[in-house]
């Protein structure tokens, strides 16, 4: 997997984005045993299990820069992802090209990937409030950014069942932004984050600390 991009994101979190080129054997054989199959198992579409392999090998590959040894991935009962026998806070996205990891040793982090579709369109009332809708005007460049951003966040919460529309808020930004604000509230749980954005060959890549 070529390196595309890697960067530090405030003053913990390492991001790393890798192009999806291995088929699903090579991405077997450089795992060994380090990945748990029965999850595997479940997925049955070819591209879907290169991307879930890809995932892990770049976990691994990330992990072992820091020196720690990599026992595994599992994901706890909310469906997030943690590393066997280490602390650190870790999330993970992939997309039909592209596998991003995101590590921070020291607090939660959320990371969301998404190309430009035509398909955000459709949707976009599902996971926008009236006033994100309106002003996204339906084009797809902030609606992209919009729906990475509230992932993004959604993910770094960890919690199930949350509502995208009425319980995760972007503030308004202008053009490409660099930087966006979010808020998730879930009950008397009240979540402000920076929403870092990266763009790559029409892919918004959104990292929530």
């Amino acid at each position: 997997m070529p390196l595309v991009h890697s960067e530090t994101i405030g003053e913990h979190c390492t991001l790393l984005l890798w192009k999806l080129t291995e088929t699903e054997d090579v991405l077997r054989k450089s795992l060994g045993s380090t990945f748990n199959s029965d999850e595997l198992g479940l997925i049955s579409h070819p591209q879907k299990r290169r991307e879930w392999l890809a995932s892990r090998m770049l976990v691994k590959t990330l992990v072992e820069q820091f020196g720690i040894d990599y026992m595994g991935l599992h994901k706890d009962e909310h469906g997030k992802a943690y590393l066997v026998n280490n602390s650190s806070h870790i999330s993970i996205t992939h997309t039909f090209e592209f596998v991003a990891v995101a590590i921070n040793p020291v607090s939660s982090v959320g990371i969301d990937m998404e190309k430009e579709d035509e398909k955000l369109r459709r949707t976009s009332r599902k996971y926008l409030s009236p006033s994100e809708y309106a002003h996204a005007a339906d084009e797809i460049s902030p609606l992209c950014m919009y729906w990475c951003a509230k992932e993004a966040l959604y993910k770094m919460y960890g919690r199930k069942k949350v509502s995208f529309r009425e319980s995760i808020f972007i503030q308004p930004f202008t053009g490409k932004h660099p930087q966006l604000k979010g808020i998730l509230t879930d009950e008397l749980t009240i979540i402000k984050s920076d929403i870092h954005l990266r763009w790559f060959d029409g892919h918004c890549l959104a990292i929530a600390l």
